[in-house]
């Protein structure tokens, strides 16, 4: 339902929390008209209400146009810890979460939830975690608004086929298509930096 305050509107989104706290996904009901649909992707002030500060620093736009490529899995560390809202406005993906929290119950452990835009969801992942995606259709497109700006001195990953995370990918290693610096990404195990 609607909040009203004087003047305005705040229009909510439904909410679905994950196992990992702090993860969520939001969904919309697209509002059809004779001109077509219009959707609500994000609110600062809804987002407020429920206790997430979300300002979008930066939005990128991703497109992949094999299906089985892989993206990830990227974070940042403090102080440019970069939460994420995560859409698909084009194919599928299977996006997953791992939690790099130190004194979170579910530290080292992983969500996964398929995106695509006819389920009008995206996924919130806020600072803390590593996320990686891997696209299940050609023509993928992803737009991720973004909370912190790029910082290269503090941009990390994690190997995104680290077996001791036990994540079930729909895409064979040997048929995945991974940027070379991906395929060096430590294993969990051998991570030193993590979140508070």
């Amino acid at each position: 339902m609607a909040m009203t305050t004087p003047g305005f509107i705040i229009e909510p989104l439904e909410v679905r929390d994950l196992e990992l706290v702090g993860v969520k996904v939001f969904r919309a009901e697209p509002k059809r008209d004779i001109r077509g649909t219009v959707l609500p992707t994000y609110n600062k002030l809804f987002f407020a209400q429920i206790g997430i500060q979300f300002d979008v620093i930066h939005e990128n736009r991703c497109v992949s146009p094999a299906a089985g490529t892989i993206r990830g899995f990227h974070y940042q560390l403090p102080p440019y810890g970069q939460p994420k809202l995560v859409q698909v406005i084009r194919g599928r993906i299977l996006d997953v979460v791992v939690d790099l929290r130190r004194s979170s119950p579910t530290f080292g452990r992983h969500v996964k939830v398929e995106l695509s835009p006819s389920s009008w969801s995206q996924v919130f992942i806020p600072e803390g975690f590593a996320h990686c995606y891997c696209t299940l259709d050609d023509d993928t497109e992803v737009i991720f608004k973004l909370g912190s700006p790029y910082a290269p001195d503090f941009s990390v990953g994690l190997a995104w086929n680290d077996p001791d995370l036990k994540i079930d990918w729909p895409v064979d290693e040997s048929h995945a298509i991974v940027l070379e610096r991906d395929l060096e990404r430590p294993r969990f195990r051998d991570l030193t930096e993590f979140f508070p």
